[in-house]
């Protein structure tokens, strides 16, 4: 009885260990790293994506900051169109020619949709032009499920994405402009003698977060796009559609710190490592040591770690001649919640084929003293 209790206990235990749940309406935990998917509910479903928006008006002016001459310290005029401009705000004044360098943080630190705007047409001539980049960066990136309409996040019926396409933007402007995504770290910006806090809270409740950005109107509900590094590890996640700005803090905060706590980075295979010797068919040798073809990484949760499995395909015995580096099999690796992984198995070294004169006697010995086929147990 006593036995049947702990593994009553265990089973309990295990299948809640790695689950998590969240009161969002839309999430997704992404491992910066491996590019996984962690967790995910309704990811793929078009949400407004309100502020978090601007990642992309930032991602866009990233890029031609870094390929062009254009710089931070270049200055944008701010027309009557981005002055005029309702929501967050980093009361910008008509007219007045600002920096990139405040632009960005007005947009990044304050979510100021007049920063957009004017940072915007700066760099498009008009937003309305600016936008169709957007939509082509968006294209590249793969971002499948996105349109934008506006540079702000400012509603509209056609402006839309998804939890996952905005995880994929989040990690691309960590990955393709590290130095300059230091912005989005700011915890304050002072602008015109107003000073407005970072609205990512994460900044400074959640150990390692370093971004990147809020949203909310009535329609969407309050989401955030974020993400924490620690110990050389990224985290990525992005919600929508809970009913807070304290909701929305809690349950990010909550799934970066489940994906740190309760799942690891773990090397599967390393590029080379011996999987398995096998016999040789007709060759110079008898027998040829198949290795992986790839280094394998992937983050797992504890109980995923202890149920993986794995199994070898391969044609028995190999035929001579074998080419050093060639498949000859793979080896499958099943992870509990997770795709199958299928790694090349490939020829350590040559092996030709054995001299004629000996390949009735080699046929013969195989067949009669040939070795065991069985798989590694």
């Amino acid at each position: 009885m006593v036995k049947i209790f702990y593994l009553l206990l265990f089973f309990l235990f295990s299948s809640n260990l790695y689950a998590v749940d969240t009161k969002a309406e839309q999430a997704v935990v992404i491992d910066f790293n491996t590019n996984e998917v962690l967790f995910e509910k309704n990811s793929n479903v078009k949400i407004i994506p309100a502020s978090m928006t601007k990642i992309m008006t930032v991602y866009v002016a990233f890029d031609r900051i870094k390929n062009t001459n254009f710089s931070v310290s270049n200055e944008c005029n701010v027309s009557a169109k981005a002055y005029k401009m309702g929501g967050s705000r980093t009361f910008l004044e008509i007219d007045d020619n600002v920096s990139v360098n405040d632009l960005l943080k007005g947009i990044i630190v304050q979510s100021g949709n007049d920063a957009s705007i004017a940072l915007a047409e700066c760099l498009g001539g008009t937003e309305e032009d600016f936008v169709k980049v957007m939509n082509i960066y968006a294209e590249r990136l793969g971002m499948s499920n996105t349109n934008f309409t506006n540079s702000s996040g400012w509603p509209h019926e056609n402006h839309y994405s998804t939890v996952y396409d905005l995880a994929i933007l989040s990690n691309a402007i960590i990955k393709d402009f590290p130095n300059l995504y230091s912005y989005f770290k700011m915890e304050e910006f002072t602008y015109n003698d107003i000073s407005q806090p970072n609205r990512n809270k994460l900044l400074y409740q959640v150990q390692g977060a370093d971004g990147l950005k809020t949203g909310f109107t009535k329609e969407s509900g309050w989401g955030i796009a974020a993400t924490a590094l620690r110990n050389n590890r990224r985290v990525t996640v992005v919600i929508n559609g809970t009913n807070s700005s304290r909701s929305r803090l809690n349950e990010s905060s909550n799934l970066i710190n489940w994906a740190f706590n309760q799942t690891s980075q773990k090397t599967l295979l390393k590029e080379n490592q011996f999987i398995k010797e096998v016999d040789v068919w007709l060759g110079n040798e008898s027998t040829v040591k198949l290795i992986s073809s790839k280094k394998i990484i992937s983050t797992l949760s504890f109980d995923q770690i202890q149920l993986m499995k794995s199994r070898i395909e391969y044609t028995r015995p190999i035929s001579a001649p074998i080419i050093k580096g060639n498949q000859y099999g793979k080896l499958i690796i099943s992870i509990d919640g997770k795709p199958e992984i299928i790694v090349p198995i490939i020829a350590e070294k040559n092996i030709s084929k054995v001299n004629p004169v000996f390949k009735i006697f080699a046929a013969v010995k195989y067949l009669i003293f040939g070795r065991s086929l069985d798989e590694i147990k």
